[in-house]
């Protein structure tokens, strides 16, 4: 009786076994990459400007420095740039040299300073940035570098790349799974491939006062976010 119930068992056992190994010949995986880009027109721009001079003593050099530092701040207190948005970011004082006939000969002391300046509003004030642009070059020898487009909210442009990419890969999956005869079960995996926090045609400008004119035009077109994942898929 003991025998016939342990034989009973293993028999079981052995249909179990047979079964689970049935169920997982009939079940795969699909594996596909979707890419979601987004493109967003940039609402604020940050700039770098600098300005230096030489002179015969140090005290003079800043001075001049310190002048022209002044206009520049209160062109942008004018325009509305609030100090939060105005950093210094290189103050330095240093000989000047030059090299005459093979030697180096002192050429006076020179004074610099530059500031970065975030500009914000720039598509309900499409104005603002331009106009800001012409009056600061107007000072001589001041210079405007690194001008960088950027949105100041990007949080939901990057949600949106992301949704974007998974509904392209799950349509990939959901096709491929067709193809073979088969359905989406559920996700087993998500990788992300790529994934950028700036945008991909971020502009880099330079602007030098010497021989500017006025009327600056600078259009920002549009920009573009891009996100890319890897999807494992289960199918049955």
């Amino acid at each position: 009786m003991t025998k016939k119930i342990v034989v009973g068992l293993v028999f079981c056992a052995f249909l179990l076994f047979g079964c689970s190994i049935e169920s997982k010949s009939n079940q795969s995986s699909v594996t596909v990459s979707g890419i979601g880009s987004v493109l967003v027109t940039p609402d604020m721009v940050q700039m770098t400007i600098n300005f230096s001079h030489v002179a015969v003593t140090t005290r003079e050099a800043k001075a001049e420095v310190d002048k022209r530092i002044s206009q520049i701040l209160g062109i942008l207190k004018e325009e509305g740039i609030e100090e939060k948005d105005i950093k210094t970011i290189s103050l330095s004082y240093e000989t000047e040299t030059d090299y005459v006939n093979g030697r180096s000969v002192t050429a006076g002391q020179r004074a610099s300073q530059t500031m970065t300046v975030t500009v914000y509003n720039i598509v309900e004030n499409p104005n603002r940035f331009p106009s800001l642009l012409d009056r600061i070059t107007i000072i001589d020898r001041v210079s405007i570098r690194n001008i960088i487009f950027d949105t100041e909210n990007k949080t939901e442009v990057f949600k949106q790349s992301r949704e974007l990419a998974y509904e392209k890969a799950l349509d990939k999956a959901k096709q491929y799974a067709e193809l073979s005869g088969r359905k989406i079960v559920k996700v087993l995996t998500i990788s992300e491939a790529r994934s950028r926090d700036v945008f991909l045609s971020a502009s880099n400008v330079a602007y030098d006062a010497v021989g500017f004119k006025g009327g600056a035009s600078v259009p920002t077109g549009e920009q573009e976010i891009t996100t890319e994942i890897t999807v494992s898929f289960l199918m049955n």
